[in-house]
């Protein structure tokens, strides 16, 4: 078969064109359910945005691809654009630095499972057809060889061709421009794939700077507890829950029928400090507040866990989750999905269910040893494959969706697996508070359950988690807390009326008794 002669440059922007105008048709039919778009300005503004995908994609294009590495890298950008664009038009995904950020850390884990349930026949689909197909469709072009300045030349000229002509069309009509991309910011967001490329070089960007020295927080922390008896905490981490999907909030699916029943539990809910697991489990447990954390800067200083180990309070992290984003670095560790054992009948294609992290809890319990803290890393509520979450015994609410891919269900069958791993977590819980009652005349206990960030289960057409906080619907940042505490102990309220994940770490140093430089009294729950 003949093949189709180009020059670089006449490969280069067919190619940023089709990745333009293909993997964008939301953003597009966004624009034009805008009134104001259907007018001249409005044509000429559309045409500014083509051109500016064009060009930066263009850019990339020409700047990396000689020789063989310009359809190399056409063809990875192809791929790249079309799971970018899967996920941003069909799940209403944000591809910004800290959605960026997670999906390394998924890499960085090792989360094979996770990247798997991604993986759904839509997704396959799509890239199939946007991505893989394309790409494999270079072969059947031919470069025309150029002489490497005539090449260079040529490039420069197309770019700065583009470029004029953009700026061309922008100027005279920049009122416009500047009025509807002010009206309409949000939609940046939903530009594939120049908005995650952008996104991952700021990434980039920001982590080229050399490694800060570790900031130790409160090393001198003391406590000024005079019970004698023992006191021994659960701070359970929980993944995904969205606190108006618990009964206790008034949810009217019997979501926690056991923890209804309990006495002595209290629910509030809170605002979460971010919409991922990468940004709110560190920050859960940072002394900072959310307005002045940062996730970079936390890595490098101490969080509540070493000030409660420093004061002399034994810390422990169980997990049964992808890991504890850096928290549990300087403290005994317990990681549930090394090796793990499949033939358990509590093994999930994740590690195992949440049920696994109960009898974990044993060897930490007793009347004699230090004060001692034990956290709790869920599975939870972990999408987008909510059914295997949670036992089929605890599939109460049908029909539920068995996919991967939520798209593939109704929002009903959604919610319905989402509502059974809220009605598995209530379960786990009141194991746990069980055990403690079990010790309840060798030591105080309490239980603190807390989740990371919420999630969306279809609602707008959104999906899953990781939206930018500031666009961030209240189903991803309003999570529910639970507590509960053994008679005589705390027995004090919940106080408070805009709760959030600041409350946490200083909650946690007052439950200990725990003086320390860093410790607010306003945002302990149970100061008074």
């Amino acid at each position: 078969m003949r093949k189709l002669p180009l020059a670089p440059w006449q490969l280069a922007t067919g190619a940023a064109l089709f990745i333009a105008l293909g993997n964008n048709v939301p953003l597009f039919s966004a624009l034009f359910a805008a009134p104001e778009i259907l007018s001249l300005a409005g044509l000429g503004f559309m045409l500014s945005l083509v051109l500016l995908m064009v060009l930066v994609l263009d850019i990339i294009i020409l700047a990396l691809g000689f020789g063989w590495l310009l359809k190399a890298t056409i063809a990875v950008l192809l791929i790249l654009s079309a799971t970018f664009g899967y996920f941003s038009n069909e799940l209403g995904i944000i591809f910004d630095p800290g959605m960026i950020a997670n999906m390394l850390e998924t890499v960085r884990d090792n989360n094979v499972a996770e990247a798997r349930e991604l993986a759904s026949l839509p997704f396959i689909r799509h890239v199939l057809i946007f991505g893989i197909t394309p790409a494999l469709l270079l072969h059947f072009i031919t470069l025309v060889p150029k002489p490497l300045l005539l090449d260079l030349g040529q490039r420069m000229l197309v770019v700065a061709g583009i470029a004029a002509l953009f700026v061309a069309i922008t100027l005279p009509n920049y009122r416009f421009v500047s009025f509807f991309a002010r009206e309409h910011h949000d939609l940046q967001f939903s530009i594939t794939p120049v908005y995650p490329l952008v996104s991952l070089a700021r990434l980039v960007r920001k982590n080229l700077r050399s490694d800060q020295a570790f900031r130790i927080v409160d090393a001198d922390a003391t406590r000024h507890k005079t019970d004698k008896r023992r006191t021994i905490g659960i701070m359970v981490v929980g993944e995904t829950a969205r606190a108006d999907h618990f009964s206790l909030d008034g949810y009217p699916r019997e979501t926690n029928p056991l923890l209804a029943s309990t006495p002595n539990v209290q629910f509030a809910h809170a605002h979460s400090c971010g919409t991922s697991t990468l940004f709110s489990v560190p920050c859960m447990f940072s002394i900072r507040d959310r307005k002045s954390y940062d996730v970079d800067e936390a890595a490098f200083e101490s969080n509540v866990l070493d000030i409660l180990r420093a004061a002399g309070v034994s810390p422990v992290w169980i997990d049964n989750n992808s890991s504890c984003k850096g928290v549990c670095a300087r403290i005994e560790s317990i990681s549930l999905r090394e090796n793990a054992d499949a033939s358990s009948p509590l093994y999930s294609d994740m590690g195992y269910y949440d049920e696994a992290l109960i009898p974990e809890v044993d060897d930490y319990l007793g009347a004699t040893g230090p004060d001692t803290l034990i956290v709790l890393h869920m599975l939870g509520s972990h999408g987008p494959a909510y059914s295997r979450r949670y036992p089929k015994t605890f599939e109460r609410f049908r029909p539920s969706c068995d996919k991967t891919s939520p798209v593939e269900c109704s929002v009903e069958e959604i919610a319905n697996a989402y509502d059974n791993t809220i009605l598995y977590t209530d379960f786990v819980l009141r194991r746990l508070i069980e055990k403690l009652q079990s010790h309840s005349g060798e030591f105080d206990s309490f239980l603190f359950y807390a989740s990371d960030h919420g999630e969306s289960l279809g609602e707008g057409g959104v999906y899953l988690h990781g939206l930018p906080y500031a666009l961030a619907p209240e189903s991803q940042t309003v999570v529910p807390f639970v507590f509960w505490t053994s008679p005589g102990f705390r027995e004090a309220r919940m106080h408070g009326v805009q709760l959030s994940h600041d409350n946490i770490s200083h909650t946690l140093l007052g439950l200990y008794d725990v003086d320390a430089a860093s410790y607010r009294r306003e945002l302990d729950l149970f100061a008074g």
